[in-house]
């Protein structure tokens, strides 16, 4: 089971490798990929100190107001403020709605509902061509009309990491002679650019947005062994945050005074993560948690935590604006259970849970 976040990052991220010349990204064995063992920092001249963790904090047990989704566990569900949205089995359609009102978005032939994002004001369908050789094409519903619109410029990428904060939708595009880049598009005035462009055999995945900023992993293809950075935006171009380990790093989200970022101190298993966290210049060490899933949402971020032994839950653990860690829900399965990957949609987390008492999928609304 475990086994779901490293298989589905390993080939998103591949995928998001840059090739050479006017090729695009494909999926090669001998392509970049951040999943690769991690380079090491040369050993020669001075080296700077690693910054020494604070210790992992006692959380306290404080869960959210936890309601039933309505749908099963395995479904694709995304909850707002007022809408949801639902996605049929075969991603062939998604449906919006919010009481009497509703929004159907068809994938199209040959297409597949590959994300749905939501925001307070805004959801975004992306439609992936099957074959992933085709731009992904791209839709955003007004909320508070029920409009929808094209978003085509600049075209995406197929496949990759994607991200939305308020109206401004963060994903990948090509640029000149095939480079890898970073598009964001202002929904209410359909305005959209490209920007910073990963490097000639590099990528980047792993988007995260909110109110406090844009974060995302990037990666080479270093030979033999990959480096991976976790990164946040700063006037456009992605700035090292200060603090993770050398070419460790996973997943990142920044914070109103930091950021919260993983790291994988094990390459041959990718999916055991330590957290940590930059709380006003001080690294916290937050413990164990599943990498793909670090998830800011309401001001606090959000990831999972895996049991731990047998007579343990799985659990979403919370680190809030205050510095405070805590444990947002537990499973009522224990040892063989875990948690589905969070999702936000504007202040308000949705997650599910699976395991041999039986799954859940509940939704509750963060208060910052």
């Amino acid at each position: 089971m475990r086994a779901r976040t490293a298989v589905a990052l390993a080939l998103l991220l591949a995928l998001a490798a840059c090739a050479d010349g006017d090729e695009r990204p494909e999926l090669q064995p001998d392509g970049p990929s951040p999943t690769s063992e991690p380079a090491q920092p040369p050993t020669d001249g001075p080296q700077t100190p690693e910054p020494t963790p604070e210790p992992t904090p006692e959380p306290t047990v404080a869960p959210l107001d936890w309601r039933d989704t309505g749908v099963e566990a395995g479904t694709r569900y995304v909850r707002g403020t007022d809408w949801e949205a639902v996605v049929d089995a075969g991603g062939s359609r998604v449906e919006l709605s919010a009481g009497d009102r509703s929004v159907t978005v068809a994938a199209g032939r040959d297409r597949r509902i590959s994300e749905v994002l939501m925001s307070e004001d805004w959801a975004v369908v992306v439609r992936q061509d099957r074959a992933e050789t085709a731009p992904s094409l791209v839709v955003a519903v007004d909320l508070a009309t029920g409009e929808r619109r094209d978003v085509t410029t600049p075209p995406a990428a197929s496949g990759g990491s994607w991200a939305l904060s308020g109206g401004d939708l963060h994903y990948p595009t090509y640029g000149d002679d095939g480079a890898y880049c970073l598009a964001t598009a202002a929904l209410a005035d359909s305005n959209g650019e490209d920007g910073w462009c990963a490097p000639s055999r590099s990528g980047f995945s792993g988007l995260t947005a909110s109110e406090h900023g844009v974060g995302l992993m990037t990666f080479d293809d270093a030979r033999p062994v990959a480096c991976r950075t976790v990164n946040l935006l700063q006037a456009g171009v992605p700035q090292p945050v200060e603090g993770p380990s050398d070419c460790l790093a996973w997943d990142v989200a920044a914070t109103a005074d930091g950021a919260v970022w993983s790291e994988v101190p094990r390459p041959r298993r990718q999916e055991e993560a330590v957290v940590h966290a930059d709380a006003d210049g001080t690294v916290v060490d937050l413990g164990p948690g599943t990498t793909g899933t670090v998830t800011p949402c309401g001001g606090s971020v959000f990831f999972v935590r895996d049991p731990q032994s047998a007579d343990e839950p799985a659990r979403l653990m919370r680190w809030t604006p205050d510095h405070t860690l805590e444990v947002a829900y537990e499973s009522s399965s224990t040892g063989n259970a875990f948690l589905g990957e969070p999702t936000c949609g504007g202040g308000v987390l949705t997650v599910a849970s699976f395991g041999d008492e039986g799954d859940e999928h509940v939704w509750a609304r963060v208060m910052p």
